[in-house]
């Protein structure tokens, strides 16, 4: 899944501007260029960090059109569609797509009062509320519901202080948060839960997808092993609050 939105324009590797895709995918997106004749057209594919319009910019970890063309005058160029994948420098940490019986996330045990619960709040389910594949991840709250966390089973270790993004597909009809849980150095023994972002119900706009900036939530523990952690939240106390996840990807540049 993707959701680009954006077209970053470089010409012979010159920054020109940042174009936003059309919403109507059968309609071409016109860029004018104020040169003529060859020149090396590099077209990038650009997300918005956080679901954020103030926050855009080019993925790396994508592929992009890469072609010298030759510019005329009032004529148009067509680039035909591209099919955008990831590049060589894209590395996995995470990769949870929910399509095996095996659930890689399990209750917050971590206070006290939470020791003695065993039940997993967490569940792969499979019906009409998936959209992509078989199965996917659900967290549910009704309006007597305690809060709670859930927490990758595996811890996830990666040494590069570059970008660390989580790619998520949602679907929720109640806020959640999603952040990271670990030590705050290598000699402290106390563990702690760091934010990264906070979404608003979408069960109107359908399945959305978005990505995550984890490098620095994950920079303030000192670039130690981490887990990841969802919280929903039910501020309204409705009766059937949901929150649904899938395609799980934390991505990274190679150490």
């Amino acid at each position: 899944t993707n959701n680009i939105t954006d077209v970053w324009l470089y010409v012979d590797n010159e920054f020109l501007g940042v174009y936003s895709l059309p919403t109507d995918t059968n309609k071409p997106l016109v860029i004018p260029i104020l040169k003529e004749g060859k020149h090396v057209i590099q077209l990038r594919p650009g997300v918005k960090w956080n679901g954020m319009a103030a926050t855009r910019e080019y993925y790396r970890f994508y592929t992009y059109e890469n072609d010298t063309v030759d510019l005329v005058s009032g004529q148009t160029i067509t680039i035909p569609t591209q099919n955008i994948t990831y590049n060589n420098y894209a590395t996995f940490a995470m990769v949870d797509l929910f399509e095996d019986t095996y659930n890689h996330f399990q209750d917050d045990t971590t206070s006290k009062k939470r020791r003695k619960i065993t039940s997993n709040n967490l569940h792969i389910i499979s019906n009409d509320s998936v959209k992509y594949g078989h199965s996917c991840g659900a967290m549910y709250m009704n309006s007597e519901s305690s809060s709670f966390k859930i927490l990758s089973k595996d811890s996830i270790s990666c040494s590069n202080q570059n970008a660390m993004i989580l790619e998520l597909d949602y679907h929720c009809n109640i806020p959640f948060e999603v952040g990271v849980y670990g030590r705050t150095s290598s000699s402290s023994s106390q563990r702690s839960f760091i934010s990264s972002v906070r979404l608003k119900s979408n069960v109107n706009n359908g399945w959305q997808k978005i990505y995550i900036i984890l490098g620095k939530s994950w920079g303030l523990m000192n670039y130690l092993p981490f887990q990841l952690y969802f919280q929903p939240f039910n501020p309204d106390k409705i009766s059937n609050g949901f929150v649904h996840i899938d395609n799980i990807k934390i991505v990274h540049y190679p150490e």
